[in-house]
């Protein structure tokens, strides 16, 4: 009976949560955010002390259509999932299966880093920090239909982009390392653990692994992409073959059982989940990070200092400290954040691509929460977005007037059809179809426009989070194809890598 009318009593926190707003003019003020970034939806989980005291859906499941987002509806939370399993370690370590700074090699034999100290000496703590220097490599798993299995193989391949154990560098690759090691350690994979182990003991009976499971479900999310004034659907990206560091799905009722349970030390509903020490080490600075994540332009002076836990950010926010970590898939943006001192939290998910909206109206709670003096946090990041947008549009424009008339047809296209290959990225085939190039990679495929020189602007179905990728063909000066470069170009995140052509 307790058990019973505890449950009743929770039932009636949500449902009353979501019938009065937590502070005055937020439902205003989240209404008028969605139409000026033109996000079709988002819902919002806001946790005081051990009390759901918001709960509500925005907007609409999908761009054009009439459902309404409420707090039941899924969503892909995206790099919010390495909380979880951060979490989970947590767990199997007050388990004494675990140690934060075992080895990895000592879960899994196999695993290789392309630097041989840092292949012997990397640990749980390595992987779950981002401090293990390799590049980001996203393209060994996205789009490419390897298994977990086959991704944990190519890290070996990933070449340092800073000294091991130096500095922050960001990593999916390596959480799925740590999470894989968990499964290992426990002989059950990450999915059911993660199940087991935090979703049925929280009540977070919405929330999945994969979007396989529920995508053909009802009040699922429909994913989104934008440019300037257009916004369009996308389709559900597949990725389960790197899941520990981002492919859990929820929503804010879920979410906010998720707040309770970090918010108060790892206990839920009276019972301790996890040792509050270990628990402790996953919010406790591990790694500087420095400016990662600031908004250009920003210049509210809201952080000094940034740092890496294990799972979360640990910064702080006005003087206060906040651990917080946002998710971005492929058509969906998330952002769950805690001010611990205060026993606030707040999830805002969405079905945009990209967005910097939750974020904001994380940070505009947090004010509120606080008492600070109320700004248009939405406003002004959008009136930068546009001064943004306006400067790169018009060097778009003047980059396009002075090449104009340069590009030479490259001639015979047939010379570039061959089967490309590569340690880190597999097999990539280009073929001549109809006059036209196609290239296809694993999961993804396309065609290839030429664009000047041996660039071609590579179009991707059915969906790529990069948009049109360039592919550099290797020309030799007799005119002979000697491999293509795969990757994303200077200006973002990835090092370009050269694949070798394969002969026949």
């Amino acid at each position: 009976m307790r058990k019973l009318a505890a449950a009743l009593a929770l039932l009636f926190v949500a449902t009353s949560a979501r019938a009065q707003e937590p502070f005055p003019g937020l439902d205003a003020y989240v209404n008028k955010a969605l139409a000026t970034w033109k996000v079709p939806g988002v819902s919002i989980a806001i946790v005081r002390n051990d009390s759901v005291i918001y709960a509500k859906g925005y907007g609409v499941l999908a761009f054009g259509r009439a459902e309404d987002v409420n707090d039941l509806t899924l969503f892909e939370i995206g790099s919010s999932s390495k909380a979880f399993t951060a979490t989970l370690v947590a767990m199997l370590v007050s388990d004494g299966k675990m140690k934060f700074d075992d080895h990895l090699t000592d879960y899994l034999p196999g695993f290789r880093m392309y630097d041989p100290v840092a292949s012997s000496e990397v640990t749980l703590r390595d992987a779950l920090t981002h401090r293990s220097g390799i590049a980001r490599g996203e393209f060994a798993w996205l789009g490419s239909g390897a298994t977990r299995e086959d991704v944990l193989r190519k890290v070996r391949f990933i070449k340092p982009e800073s000294p091991f154990r130096s500095k922050f560098s960001y990593q999916n690759m390596m959480f799925l390392a740590a999470g894989e090691a968990a499964a290992h350690a426990s002989g059950k994979s990450w999915d059911d653990l993660i199940t087991e182990r935090i979703f049925t003991p929280l009540g977070m009976t919405s929330s999945n692994t994969n979007i396989k499971n529920v995508a053909t479900k009802p009040n699922v999310a429909t994913p989104h992409g934008s440019d300037h004034d257009s916004v369009w659907t996308k389709p559900h990206l597949i990725i389960d073959n790197v899941a520990p560091a981002g492919s859990i799905l929820s929503n804010a009722r879920d979410m906010a059982q998720w707040l309770r349970f970090q918010i108060n030390d790892g206990m839920y509903n009276g019972k301790r989940l996890v040792a509050s020490a270990a628990l402790k080490e996953t919010h406790t600075p591990q790694m500087l990070v420095g400016n990662f994540g600031v908004q250009p332009g920003d210049t509210s002076n809201a952080t000094f200092f940034s740092s890496y836990g294990m799972g979360w950010f640990v910064q702080d926010y006005y003087r206060r400290v906040m651990w917080q970590h946002g998710g971005n898939t492929d058509g969906m943006t998330a952002a769950v954040g805690m001010l611990p001192e205060q026993k606030f939290g707040i999830a805002v998910l969405s079905n945009m691509n990209g967005a910097q909206l939750p974020g904001i109206l994380m940070k505009y709670v947090f004010d509120r929460q606080l008492g600070l003096p109320v700004r248009d946090l939405s406003g002004e990041a959008h009136t930068r977005l546009i001064a943004q947008q306006r400067r790169a549009d018009s060097m778009q424009v003047a980059q396009a007037g002075s090449v104009k008339g340069s590009a030479q047809n490259p001639g015979d296209l047939a010379a570039f059809a061959g089967t490309y290959v590569d340690s880190l990225y597999g097999e990539a085939i280009v073929t001549l179809q109809n006059g036209q190039l196609q290239l296809k990679r694993g999961d993804w495929y396309g065609p290839l426009a030429f664009k000047n020189a041996t660039n071609f602007t590579w179009t991707i179905f059915p969906s790529s989070p990069t948009g049109p990728l360039n592919i550099k063909f290797d020309v030799a000066p007799d005119g002979k194809v000697g491999g293509l470069f795969f990757g994303l170009g200077a200006d973002a995140t990835l090092m370009s890598r050269k694949a070798e052509r394969r002969t026949r």
